[in-house]
């Protein structure tokens, strides 16, 4: 009874490891600097098949490594069913995002030690990534879905032009929902990732984030500070369904409706 205790918790160490994947050490001949090869996505083609006989076994089956989460995400991605002559291309380039997902979920499950063993493609987050004024460094932020009276988690990754982690970044991140802020947060990342929490929302509207980059260097020397100083990145957090969207959703339906009918009126009139 005493080995299998101990075996399951070794298992469960290994699988927590398996998860706790940096964007920039981790390399295979389907994977580097954060997003798929042309490898890769060759190998998510001819592991398809293998995908829908297994279902969810399927994961199991590859030691839920990340090249099997992302190929899952890309497989239910309406990217996957295009025949471009850029497809593979595309593909790539959206591997990146559901690696990022996978990668920053790791990282919380490193931390609560609570393994999701589904893509994290699953969860309703949304991944947007903007650019300093030099190109030096990008800011990906991964958001939660807006949901009004409920706090927004907000992952944010300072990212060098290799895709790899900025370190000693000095920061303000600012959050506001219909003019209102709803988060203030004034900090350093040592390590290039920083996650933060706003209060809870005002409603499921849009919600805007600033990202400043004060200066790269340790905190206490901010006469050494190297650029960016003071680039300021925006986003803005759309829901996908959202009471804006649905209310142009509405209107665009009403005005179909009332064109048919105009339409039609004027072709039996002039009948």
């Amino acid at each position: 009874m005493i080995k299998i205790f101990i075996v399951a918790i070794l298992m469960a160490v290994s699988l927590v490891g398996s998860f706790e994947i940096n964007d920039n050490a981790y390399a295979t001949p389907f994977f580097e600097n954060g997003h798929f090869t042309s490898n890769g996505i060759e190998w998510c083609q001819e592991n398809l098949q293998l995908y829908e006989i297994l279902g969810e076994k399927f994961f199991e089956h590859h030691k839920h490594s990340l090249e099997s989460r992302v190929c899952a995400s890309l497989y239910e991605d309406p990217l996957w069913s295009y025949d471009g002559p850029d497809r593979t291309q595309k593909l790539i380039e959206k591997s990146l995002y559901y690696s990022q997902l996978e990668i920053s979920e790791s990282m919380e499950e490193s931390k609560t030690g609570f393994i999701d063993t589904t893509p994290a493609a699953n969860r309703d987050e949304t991944l947007v990534r903007g650019m300093t004024e030099n190109g030096e460094i990008t800011v990906q932020l991964i958001a939660d879905k807006a949901i009004s009276n409920t706090p927004m988690q907000i992952d944010v990754s300072f990212l060098n032009r290799d895709n790899s982690l900025t370190s000693n970044v000095n920061y303000q991140i600012e959050a506001t929902q219909q003019d209102s802020r709803v988060m203030l947060n004034n900090g350093y990342s040592e390590n290039g990732r920083v996650t933060l929490s706003t209060l809870p929302l005002l409603s499921d509207e849009p919600v805007n984030i600033s990202v400043t980059i004060k200066g790269i260097g340790l905190p206490e020397n901010q006469e050494y500070w190297t650029p960016p100083n003071g680039d300021v990145i925006m986003f803005t957090i759309v829901p996908e369904f959202g009471t804006l969207v649905m209310m142009i959703l509405i209107v665009s339906i009403i005005s179909s409706i009332i064109l048919s009918k105009h339409t039609l009126f004027e072709n039996l009139v002039s009948h």
